[in-house]
């Protein structure tokens, strides 16, 4: 039993060597709290039955250090959800046609190319190309 109580005397001791009010040892870094992603929320009512929606997030930072969320979009017709892959941006899109929609890809919180949607299949395709 002593040295069961020895063993726990050291443990206790050598918690308290870490940075000092933490509770964390001294060599690990603290973790940024992890940011709720925001919710969903309607980005183009396209007719009666189909909306294009905002959906997942992920945090980015301009050059100058600006923070911003970039969002992926689905479209909504009806039951059918379709979504637009590898599209992130931080702008509404735009109704080019009754089949198409067209909104810039954002990179480091800056619109770069400019992409038309296809509303039925939710591809998109740089344009100009």
């Amino acid at each position: 039993m002593r040295v069961c109580a020895g063993w726990l005397a050291s443990l206790v001791l050598a918690g308290g060597c870490g940075e000092k009010g933490t509770g964390r040892p001294a060599d690990t870094a603290p973790t940024a709290p992890k940011a709720e992603a925001p919710a969903a929320a309607l980005a183009l009512q396209v007719s009666d039955s189909v909306a294009v929606w905002f959906t997942s997030a992920r945090a980015d930072t301009a050059a100058d250090g600006t923070a911003c969320l970039e969002r992926v979009m689905e479209i909504r017709a009806g039951a059918r959800a379709i979504p637009i892959p590898l599209l992130y941006t931080g702008e509404a899109p735009t109704i080019t046609s009754d089949s198409t929609l067209q909104v810039h890809v954002w990179r480091h919180c800056v619109p770069a190319d400019l992409y038309r949607v296809h509303l039925r299949t939710g591809q998109p395709t740089r344009a100009g190309s």
